[in-house]
């Protein structure tokens, strides 16, 4: 099947893809440094399914609270502006896909279980290394898979195709998009965040996050390489999504030396954040699987890191005492 250029798929998505309007009206109102926490409460209100997330969330363990939270208004107060933002956009990411038939015939629970990990991972790597914003890397890690949600919506034979092609060829995301559409996810989400006049910043990351960045900011650079080890140390965001083994070790290695974090770090941090996306999932009244599988699969994925981490030291320690000893050869 012939698909339209890059050019034209890019206008189409960004032209029909109009920022949903909850979220609109929150960030409208969430940025206007006069609005009080009624003016907040009052948007949010107008949206059922956000008000019980929102009343969800702030009557959970994580904020503490003894006394229940049942007016939107002191929600917001107690939550703070940034976790109030970080609640909406999440739910109306989430919210794009309501085709059914989209489900049947693609694990969407993956592919949001896949995000929600993404962003809870960047998170505590943000809060690990001091960056200034964690809620801004987890924002980020919510939307840095936007163009797959928005080419299943718009060109949806195609991406199922890309999907086919990534398990039976053994080829990269990125590969197989262009193969078959002549651009990648990336570009689409980019193009989307960039439409919807989001910061800069996040843009950069959800164009850039498969690859390491210097970046011309720091700070920018950071972000995206943030979200791009949360996105290498999660599941991927489809089945039989497997990127070669020991280039992603490598790459997330690379990844923790530019952010100055240590292995043990990262660990810690992978084994929390499946934890917290089952709670997050909860919060957000998300199906992202059965807990048990989900336990499972990042065991199993744990385990696979280790071996092969065991296996590129075993290869690199027996091919050093291979040089030594040809050296040794050498001088004698």
């Amino acid at each position: 099947m012939d698909y339209p250029c890059s050019k034209d798929i890019v206008a189409k998505v960004t032209e029909v893809g109009s920022l949903p309007q909850t979220l609109a009206a929150v960030l409208k109102v969430i940025n206007n440094p006069d609005s009080a926490a009624d003016q907040i409460a009052e948007v949010i209100s107008r949206d059922v399914s956000l008000t019980t997330r929102v009343l969800r969330m702030v009557n959970s363990a994580q904020f503490g609270r003894k006394r229940k939270v049942t007016k939107v208004s002191e929600a917001v107060i107690i939550m703070g502006i940034n976790s109030i933002k970080v609640l909406t956009l999440s739910s109306s990411v989430f919210g794009m896909v309501t085709d059914k038939d989209l489900f049947k015939r693609c694990n969407i629970k993956r592919i949001w279980r896949h995000l929600i990990e993404t962003a809870s991972s960047a998170r505590s790597i943000a809060v690990e290394i001091k960056y200034k914003e964690p809620e801004e890397a987890f924002v980020a890690g919510i939307l840095h898979d936007l163009g797959i949600i928005l080419m299943l919506l718009y060109y949806r034979e195609g991406y199922l195709e890309v999907m086919e092609k990534m398990t039976v060829d053994k080829e990269g995301i990125e590969a197989a998009e262009r193969n078959i559409f002549g651009l990648t996810h990336s570009e689409v989400g980019a193009a989307m965040t960039g439409g919807w006049k989001l910061p800069s910043n996040l843009t950069y990351v959800v164009q850039n996050h498969h690859s390491l960045s210097t970046g011309i900011m720091p700070e920018e650079a950071a972000l995206n390489n943030i979200i791009a080890l949360a996105d290498r140390m999660t599941i991927g965001p489809f089945d039989n999504y497997s990127p070669d083994i020991e280039k992603n070790i490598e790459f997330i290695q690379s990844a923790c030396r530019s952010l100055n974090l240590s292995n043990d770090a990262v660990n810690r941090i992978r084994k929390e954040s499946i934890l917290e996306s089952i709670k997050l999932a909860e919060y957000l009244d998300l199906d992202i699987g059965d807990i048990l599988e989900i336990l499972t699969e990042a065991n199993d994925k744990l385990a696979e890191l280790y071996f092969s981490l065991e296996r590129i030291y075993i290869e690199k320690r027996n091919l050093q005492s291979q040089l030594n000893g040809a050296v040794t050869e050498t001088v004698a």
